[in-house]
């Protein structure tokens, strides 16, 4: 009985751990890089539906440059 228990158990902290990721991705991450792309190219990038892999990955490149900056600070 308990590794069935065990196993359910494991099954939801699964999947609350993909939403809780999947959810940081989308909004923070996804979101900061097009927050920053559309800054930096004044409005006109990234387009809509189009440039979803690029804002992320501008995303995780403004997160590391604000915690280089952080550290430097510190």
């Amino acid at each position: 009985m308990e590794e069935v228990a065990e196993g359910i158990g494991r099954f939801f902290l699964n999947i609350l751990k993909w939403v809780f990721i999947d959810a940081i991705l989308e909004f923070f991450i996804r979101g900061l890089g097009y927050i920053s792309l559309k800054i930096v190219t004044f409005g006109k990038y990234p387009r809509k539906g189009r440039d979803e892999g690029r804002s992320v990955i501008a995303g995780f490149v403004t997160l590391a440059l604000i915690l280089v900056l952080i550290g430097m600070t510190n």
